[in-house]
C-alpha cells in the first residue's frame, strides 16, 4: 500500500491551514502524520505540495516529497488532472491509499484496512461515508427524497443517504490509472459515525480546533 496527501499551502481563505498549528503545538498535517505512522512504514508515504517548505516537515517524519507544480493548485483544478499529477510518480503496482490532513478526527485506518482486505475482490474503490437520514429540499422548496403530505415519509422509512467525508479513498492501482480520480466506478462505501467539521474559513477551523480539544482522547 502506498498512501499520498495532498498538502497545498496556498489556501486564501486560511492562510496556511494545514501546516499552522491547530492542538498542543500539533498542525493538521502533524496530526495525521502521526496517525498514519500507527498502521504504515514512512516510506510509504508520499506528501505532494506546491512549497519547498513542506519537504522538511516530510524530513522530519521520513515522508518522501513531491514537488508539484503551482498549476495544480487552488480551488479551479480539474480533479482528474490532480489525481493523475499526484498519482502518477508513485512507484510501484500496489494500491493506493488518498488521505486528507482536513479531517483531523477521523483516524478509522486500520479499520478500514481491515475491510478492504475482506472486499477488494468486489470492489474497485473504498470510500469513507456518513451515512445521513432525512428530508431534503431542493433550491425551489420541492422535497428531493419525501412527499408532502399523505406521502410524507418518517426520516425511519427514508432510503440512507451517505455523504462523502473527504477524508480516506482507496483504490487499486489499475482503478486510479484508468479514472483518475479518487473513487471508481464499484466503490465500496465505508461507514464511520465520526463527527465532522468542514474546515473551509477560520470560524470552520477553531471550531474543530475546540471540537479535537473535546474529544482527541477519545477519537485518538
Amino acid at each position: 500500500m502506498k498512501i499520498i496527501i495532498p498538502l497545498q499551502t496556498c489556501s486564501t481563505r486560511i492562510p496556511r491551514k494545514n501546516i499552522r498549528p491547530f492542538y498542543k503545538g500539533d498542525s493538521l498535517f502533524d496530526i495525521k502524520a502521526k496517525q498514519i505512522l500507527e498502521f504504515e512504514s514512512p516510506e510509504n508515504v508520499y506528501i505532494s505540495s506546491e512549497s519547498e517548505e513542506v519537504s522538511e516537515l516530510c524530513d522530519k517524519y521520513g515522508f518522501n516529497f513531491l514537488l508539484r507544480d503551482k498549476s495544480l493548485t487552488g480551488n479551479t483544478v480539474f480533479q482528474p488532472d490532480l489525481v493523475k499529477a499526484l498519482t502518477d510518480p508513485i512507484p510501484g503496482e500496489d494500491d493506493i491509499m488518498w488521505i486528507q490532513v482536513t479531517s483531523p478526527l477521523f483516524n478509522h485506518f486500520k479499520e478500514a484496512l481491515s475491510e478492504w482486505k475482506k472486499i477488494r475482490d468486489d470492489y474497485d474503490s473504498l470510500v469513507a461515508v456518513k451515512p445521513f437520514k432525512g428530508h431534503l429540499l431542493d433550491e425551489k422548496g420541492n422535497p428531493v427524497n419525501y412527499g408532502f403530505g399523505y406521502w410524507h415519509k418518517v426520516s425511519q422509512d427514508l432510503p440512507k443517504q451517505y455523504s462523502v467525508l473527504w477524508s480516506l479513498f482507496i483504490l487499486k492501482r489499475e482503478t486510479v490509472n484508468r479514472y483518475h480520480y479518487h473513487i471508481g466506478v464499484n466503490p465500496y462505501l465505508f461507514e464511520t459515525d465520526t463527527m465532522v467539521v468542514d474546515i473551509d474559513y477560520e470560524d470552520d477551523f477553531e471550531l474543530a480546533r475546540i471540537v479535537y480539544d473535546k474529544l482527541h482522547g477519545v477519537v485518538d
